[in-house]
């Protein structure tokens, strides 16, 4: 859960912006006493929506991640590439609760925690669709 300065310090915008967008129903949250508290997750999906102000793009012109070098000298397409194939890696790695054999081999119990939180969010998707279905 997250507060509105906490929401609002990860979608970079002001608390007061994230009160408005909870006013207007464009983000869930609930209250907590006299605090709005929010989900990680809807604050991503927010996030994930990249909203920006003024005209939409124009059809074909892509995302700016595709057309900008990222530091290094890799290209941004390459490194979309890449992040689609780790992202379809980790979604079949963790379709199923990690193995206590995985969990020991952990280097770190940071990286045993990553482990828990990829398995985490790929469950939550589940659940999701599932809901969507009218299955829950």
């Amino acid at each position: 859960m997250l507060s509105v300065e906490e929401a609002a310090r990860q979608l970079g915008v002001t608390p007061a912006r994230v009160r408005a967008l909870i006013k207007d129903g464009r983000l869930s949250a609930a209250k907590n006493g006299r605090e709005w508290v929010l989900r990680e997750e809807d604050v991503l999906a927010r996030l994930m929506e990249a909203p920006r102000a003024g005209r939409p793009r124009r059809a074909g012109t892509g995302p700016r991640l595709l057309r900008r070098q990222e530091e290094g000298g890799v290209p941004s397409a390459e490194r979309a590439d890449r992040a689609h194939e780790l992202y379809d890696e980790c979604r079949r790695m963790f379709a199923h609760l990690p193995s206590e054999e995985l969990m020991a081999a952990a280097r770190t119990r940071e990286e045993a925690s990553f482990y828990m939180a990829a398995f985490d969010f790929f469950l939550q998707q589940r659940q999701r669709e599932l809901v969507k279905q009218g299955v829950f």
